[in-house]
């Protein structure tokens, strides 16, 4: 018999449990919106299995005492100052229908390949499930209603919040025994391949005949109107399964203000750099008169995955093969990427922060820098207001040796399911109108996510001018990298994060990185192995 390794035993253990996670913020009770819901209504509608592992015991003796993992506790939330309301007249307009839609075929025109014709549309109605509460739903609710009441098709769609991703999960597996899935789901994708078992492993379609047909689908100028990281990461092993619903990123908090008074003019580019004004910010408190806050001020650190990804993909780490078939994570650019983060905690220029948040921290100068997320930006904005702090802060990438900065992107996208041929093309068709450019405004302030189109970030750099860190996170998007969208990754992401716990531990070395970033290998291999 196999033994264990700790990092696939607590996978094993793991739930979805996004609600404790960052990454379930959006509109959630955990997540300020950035709208309320009077202001969203005028805006017009136009415009967890974790793996056995072959390393022996002794390995794990040395690299694996563990306390059991747990999850950063989120911090009570509030509602940030309300963005303002776009113009409408600088919105291009839309309609929740095409004009080639309702052309009918003729020798001279493009014809479907779908096999259904604009009549079979008429009064379909579309379930449609997704994780979103409070602003976030009622504004769900908002553009449902207004594509019931404006296609020309008469299909009508029933939005439905699952009351987070769990919640979502939960009933999405009652749903399949009873045979009554929805047609339309926001998920991420990897969570959605997990429902893809027995009878139900042809659940999701692939959306390409979807996406190109010259009646229903997307032109070539729509499709390069999505961001490239954000584009590709629905596409599993060929198959697009999914189009990007909203993308969030973690990425770093940086105090302007305090480096400069450290007497740095700019953001590190490199992790030279980074490592300096760390270590600068960590020496400013050990040596000032006040004794409560030694041995803090550099990097506040972060095991989370995101974060952890964040820097591998700094330092040239391709955590996915060249073909999405397995994980990377014993590789030359993942070991200095880890070595290089211990070394920091070894110099005293970073540390763990476990007696309050890292956003109460960074606020209270313990920090020159921190690991957040986009839809993290307002519980940091509402910190320093509590803290009485008036210094400057921004948002940065990861910084990269190879002069290939980094943010680590993740989000939710809209999943079609299999039901009948009219169902799924109604529920494309709302899928389409949903992500136009205005209405992707709408749902990037309502759920503090990036939009996922280039054209909808021009707009809502207007709108959301209050909100500079916000705004300096758009910039950020070329730097975007898609987190692994396999099915395991739901499992292997919380041994990235044991492994990242590993790291820090104080009878940790350096020296022990490759054989950490092995048994990390070999518990994603295990991990993959089973689904």
């Amino acid at each position: 018999m196999r033994q264990v390794s700790l990092l696939a035993r607590r996978a094993k253990g793991a739930v979805l449990n996004r609600e404790s996670d960052d990454k379930l913020c959006a509109g959630m009770p955990g997540w300020p919106a950035l709208l309320d819901a009077s202001q969203m209504m005028s805006i017009p509608a136009n415009p967890r299995h974790r793996p056995a592992s072959r390393l022996h015991a002794m390995l794990l003796a040395v690299l694996l005492v563990l306390n059991a993992c747990q999850l950063d506790p989120s911090p009570t939330q509030s509602t940030p100052p309300a963005t303002p309301d776009i113009d409408a007249t600088k919105r291009p307009s839309s309609t929740p229908h095409s004009q080639k839609a309702e052309a009918s075929p003729s020798p001279t025109q493009p014809t479907s390949e779908l096999g259904v014709e604009a009549e079979d549309l008429k009064d379909v109605v579309v379930s449609f499930w997704h994780p979103w509460e409070g602003s976030a739903e009622v504004l769900i609710s908002k553009l449902a209603a207004d594509f019931n009441r404006t296609n020309t098709w008469s299909i009508k769609v029933q939005a439905a919040s699952q009351e987070g991703f769990d919640g979502l999960d939960e009933n999405m597996r009652a749903a399949l025994e009873r045979n009554d899935p929805p047609g339309l789901v926001t998920t991420y994708v990897y969570q959605a391949l997990g429902w893809m078992q027995g009878t139900s492993s042809g659940l999701l379609i692939k959306l390409e005949p979807y996406l190109t047909d010259p009646i229903w689908g997307f032109d070539v100028g729509e499709i390069e109107d999505f961001p490239p990281a954000f584009w590709q990461s629905d596409v599993v092993e060929g198959r697009r399964l999914g189009l990007p619903a909203g993308r969030s990123a973690q990425l770093l908090y940086y105090n302007v203000t305090w480096a400069k008074e450290l007497g740095f003019e700019s953001p590190p580019a490199t992790p030279e750099q980074f490592k300096s004004q760390a270590c600068a910010a960590a020496r400013a408190n050990t040596q000032d008169d006040n004794p409560d806050n030694d041995t803090t001020g550099g990097w506040i650190i972060s095991t989370r995955y995101s974060t952890l990804l964040g820097w591998m993909e700094a330092f040239g780490g391709e955590i996915l093969t060249a073909t999405d078939q397995g994980y990377q994570f014993n590789t030359s650019s993942v070991n200095q990427a880890f070595t290089y983060l211990r070394g920091l905690f070894d110099t005293g220029c970073a540390w763990l922060a476990e007696e309050q948040s890292s956003e109460e921290q960074f606020a209270a100068r313990r920090g020159l820098f921190a690991a957040g997320s986009l839809t993290g930006i307002p519980l940091q904005v509402k910190a320093f207001e509590l803290a009485g702090n008036q210094d400057q802060w921004t948002v940065i990438p990861f910084p990269s040796p190879r002069g290939q900065p980094a943010i680590a992107a993740y989000g939710p996208s809209f999943v079609v399911l299999r039901s009948t041929p009219a169902q799924q093309l109604a529920a494309w068709l709302f899928v389409k109108w949903l992500t136009t450019p205005e209405n992707q405004v709408q749902l990037a302030l309502a759920t503090g996510y990036f939009p996922v189109r280039n054209s909808s970030m021009e707009l809502l750099a207007e709108a959301a001018a209050d909100q500079p860190q916000w705004i300096a996170a758009l910039d950020l998007v070329g730097y975007a990298r898609p987190e692994p969208n396999l099915r395991s990754w739901n499992s292997v992401r919380w041994a990235v994060s044991d492994a990242g716990i590993q790291l820090f531990r104080y009878y940790f070395s350096s020296d022990q990185v490759p054989a950490l970033t092995r048994l990390l290998q070999q518990t994603a291999a295990d991990l993959r192995s089973t689904k």
